[in-house]
């Protein structure tokens, strides 16, 4: 799997805000996305989106379903009942397979979703800031990994550790 990179949106403005914030096709790239980073729970999705937007942009859970059976339908995901009844959605390889060969779409994506973010919550130090939202996103997906090791689990904290210790000293 290719590693999550941090994505540079330049500060410009949205126009046309009075429609979707996101077109069909766009949404159910992101989707796709964050489930390939994570796979997960629908109310996840939801919440992982609106972490990521900083509260800018909360998909209904009417609009996250009904995408997340359509990518079902198309093959790009599957689903795996954990946790009583709900369902985990995972990316398949055709799901993998797609978001490769389509990867200058969920670069659109990701500048319009951090777009979003910088028109209501302006940054700084951009590169800081997605530096911070990619190790998230990393760490994220590492904890939720039911396969890591204790021995992988120890580096990371380490690793975490280190990068705390080397910011502070700078």
């Amino acid at each position: 799997m290719k590693q999550a990179r941090a994505i540079i949106a330049s500060p410009q403005k949205i126009t046309n805000r009075r429609g979707k914030t996101f077109k069909n096709d766009e949404l159910l790239i992101l989707i796709l996305y964050l489930v390939r980073i994570n796979p997960t729970h629908g109310y996840e999705i939801i919440k992982s989106i609106e972490n990521y937007s900083m509260g800018v942009y909360s998909p209904s859970s009417g609009v996250i379903y009904p995408n997340l059976t359509h990518l079902e339908e198309l093959g790009y995901a599957k689903t795996q009942v954990a946790e009583g009844a709900r369902k985990k959605f995972l990316i398949t390889a055709t799901g993998i397979d797609y978001l490769d060969e389509n990867e200058q779409a969920v670069e659109r994506v990701l500048v319009k979703l951090k777009a979003l973010v910088l028109e209501k919550h302006p940054v700084k130090n951009l590169e800081i800031h997605y530096a911070i939202e990619n190790l998230k996103i990393s760490v994220r997906s590492k904890m939720r990994n039911e396969n890591i090791t204790r021995e992988e689990t120890d580096k990371i904290a380490q690793a975490i550790h280190e990068a705390t210790v080397k910011i502070n000293t700078i």
